[in-house]
């Protein structure tokens, strides 16, 4: 090679060199650029990024978001492990972890759970991979904190929960309305409170619109489109759906507008559906029950007014007839004020009978109470009930054989049958028309019984009922109301005073009348009196009788405001083998047993005492002791007393004056029970 190209070769080497220097130079440069971004994202990261050893797991290095989020400094933090710093909060996370790089060399978005220094715990999103630094491997992790994240996302469900539970716990149906495609979601409570499921109910506003009522479809609509109009704040109404039974109940819907669009056009709508069936059928019993109670009230008022007036004006009658009488005897039979006197007399004895009226009415009729057969004392009317119905209509009688019998004044009863057949031949009028009496028995359940005129206290059971039917006029609902009202009549000579009469005297004997009518279809009067109890033959109890030698044990507490009483009563508890301490009232009762209850396994209480009685006392003694025995001693009948304390957890009631046979009888009982 000659000089000159020797020369060339050089220079060109010379160049390549400049060249690749220049390229190193270069990427050094670039190098230091990354490295200072690196360093840089590497600080300033909001995230945790932290360098590990791989083969020990010593931190090499931690960045400021770090630092934030674990509490922990860099001094005390490098050249230690996670292990040693009890950073996982959950060993498994760190295993998923060692596992992930072991396996692939990387691992994205593990969730796991860690410790601050000041021990709280964290929430974060990894991820690692293994990387080559200066020929060792090392880890770099990126974690970043979403625990205000988790736990927004868990009060966020905590919360849909509370709502779950509160709506299904409400039995509250709801339903969400997209108004732009016209779907609708409802959830399951919707479709049940309807009788559906909800496969069952199409995703459509026109489904539900369907099952509504028709009378309550208009008003429904218009609530709605107020409401979307802006009319209302809120789209509220009451409705009759229709529930797959075929049976309607009545929704209320309360609903709203949730979401609007940027021109403020409705989009979105919600909504609740609540079963009011319940709630509407209440209200109408309860409306029932004020009318019952209001119409009570008035005959009891209008019965108690009966009673007094006919009381007062039976005086003066008898005065009236007395006077007429005497009167009577001392004229001449020839005089001219003989026939008026004897019209006085008339005229009085229609206004004595007028005051029967009105006091059978009342229900303080004196009555003489017998075993009565119903079917008997109506074959014995038979031929005065045909002669006292008109001469078209045809009287039928229909009387059941082996009737109970029941404990009733005959003649009040034979009043009732003669005022409802005058009753129906008035109804049949000068038409050809058909009367039947009829007499059964009814066992009574507590909803028929409510459903009669006087149902108040009537007890279910076994009843004999009177049937009077006539196919005459009938009565619409407004005068079915008013027919027991005294005086009141549809009649233009009627007095108006026969069914108020029976009225007050089924009251009196504890019985009840329902009323069956229809304009032109006829009436029926249904009279029920209490049957009697079918009377069983002795049979001899399998129960020893009381034998005479029977001793108690144990502390009575005995109070009587007479000390002749309560001396007596503690000799004879005595005697019977009973410790005994005696009070002298009911507040000297209740001092006594508070100190000495313990002891104490049956209290026997005087009824009437001064400063406290009987009942207070015992009262406060079932608030002290719910279970302490107590027997009632009283001059009230047996029967009086035990009704009065009726579910009250009474032991027994002891009449005086009481015997010691009696005493030991009734102790007997109790401790047995």
């Amino acid at each position: 090679m000659s000089e000159k190209s020797t020369i060339q070769a050089l220079e060109q080497r010379v160049r390549d060199l400049e060249a690749e220097i220049a390229r190193i130079k270069n990427t050094e440069k670039k190098l230091r650029i990354s490295e200072e971004l690196f360093r840089l994202a590497f600080r300033t990261s909001p995230d945790s990024i932290n360098l590990n050893r791989a083969s020990d797991g010593m931190y090499i290095d931690i960045n400021e978001g770090f630092t934030k989020i674990m509490g922990y400094t860099r001094d005390e933090v490098i050249g230690k492990s996670s292990m040693e710093l009890n950073i996982w909060e959950d060993s498994n996370d760190r295993k998923r972890l060692v596992n992930g790089l072991s396996a692939a060399g990387y691992v994205e978005n593990l969730e796991a759970g860690f410790v601050g220094k000041d021990g709280t715990g964290k929430i974060g999103l990894m991820s690692a991979r293994i990387l080559n630094a200066n020929e060792e491997a090392v880890i770099l992790s990126v974690t970043r904190d979403i625990t205000d994240r988790k736990r927004a996302e868990e009060a966020l469900r905590e919360s849909e929960e509370r709502l779950k539970f509160i709506l299904d716990g409400s039995q509250l149906g709801t339903w969400d309305w997209d108004i732009d495609t016209g779907e609708v979601k409802r959830n399951a409570r919707w479709a049940e409170m309807i009788g559906y499921t909800l496969p069952e109910i199409e995703h459509s506003v026109s489904q539900c619109t369907n099952l509504i009522h028709p009378d309550d479809r208009a008003a429904a609509r218009q609530s709605i489109q107020d409401h979307l109009a802006g009319k209302t704040p809120m789209h509220e109404i009451e409705y009759r759906m229709c529930a797959k039974d075929g049976q309607y109940k009545w929704i209320l819907d309360r609903s709203k507008v949730v979401k609007r669009d940027s021109k403020g056009r409705p989009i979105r709508m919600s909504g609740t559906h609540a079963d009011t069936t319940n709630i509407k059928q209440a209200e109408a019993d309860r409306l029932k029950l004020e009318r019952q109670i209001q119409q009570t009230q008035k005959l009891e008022s209008l019965g108690v007014l009966a009673g007094g007036i006919a009381h007062d004006f039976n005086n003066i009658l008898m005065a009236v007839l007395g006077h007429a009488e005497l009167a009577l005897d001392e004229i001449s039979p020839m005089s001219a004020a003989r026939e008026s006197i004897l019209q006085i007399t008339i005229a009085a004895r229609r206004a004595a009978e007028l005051c029967r009226q009105m006091v059978a009415y009342s229900g303080r009729a004196t009555f003489t109470l017998e075993k009565v057969n119903l079917r008997e004392l109506i074959e014995e009317m038979a031929h005065l009930l045909k002669t006292s119905i008109s001469k078209k209509a045809v009287l039928n009688l229909s009387l059941e054989r082996g009737l109970p019998a029941i404990h009733v004044d005959a003649s009040q009863v034979r009043q009732i049958v003669m005022n409802l057949i005058i009753n129906a031949s008035e109804a049949v009028d000068d038409r050809s028309g058909v009367i039947t009496v009829a007499a059964g028995a009814t066992r009574c359940d507590v909803d028929y019984l409510t459903k009669t005129e006087l149902h108040d206290s009537l007890t279910p059971g076994l009843y004999v009922h009177l049937e009077v039917t006539d196919t005459g006029c009938g009565m619409d609902a407004e005068t079915r109301g008013r027919i027991f009202e005294p005086f009141f009549t549809t009649k233009f000579t009627g007095r108006g005073l026969g069914l108020a009469a029976v009225l007050g005297i089924v009251r009196a004997h504890k019985g009840a009348i329902k009323v069956y009518s229809e304009p032109g279809k006829g009436t029926t009067f249904k009279v029920l009196f209490p049957a009697l109890e079918v009377e069983e033959k002795t049979v001899s109890s399998r129960v020893p009788s009381p034998s005479d030698n029977w001793q108690g044990k144990g502390t009575i507490l005995l109070a009587d405001d007479e000390e002749s009483l309560r001396a007596l009563g503690a000799v004879m508890l005595e005697r019977l083998g009973f410790t005994v301490l005696t009070a002298v009232d009911g507040r000297d009762a209740l001092e006594l047993f508070r100190k000495r209850q313990s002891e104490i396994c049956l209290v026997v209480l005087d009824l009437t005492m001064p400063h406290m009685d009987g009942a207070q006392a015992f009262g406060e003694l079932r608030r002290i002791n719910p279970d302490i025995r107590v027997i009632l001693a009283s001059g009230y009948s047996q029967e009086d007393v035990a009704a009065r304390f009726a579910g009250k957890r009474l032991s027994g009631v002891l009449q005086k004056p009481y015997s010691l046979g009696k005493l030991r009888e009734l102790l007997m009982k109790v401790s047995m029970t």
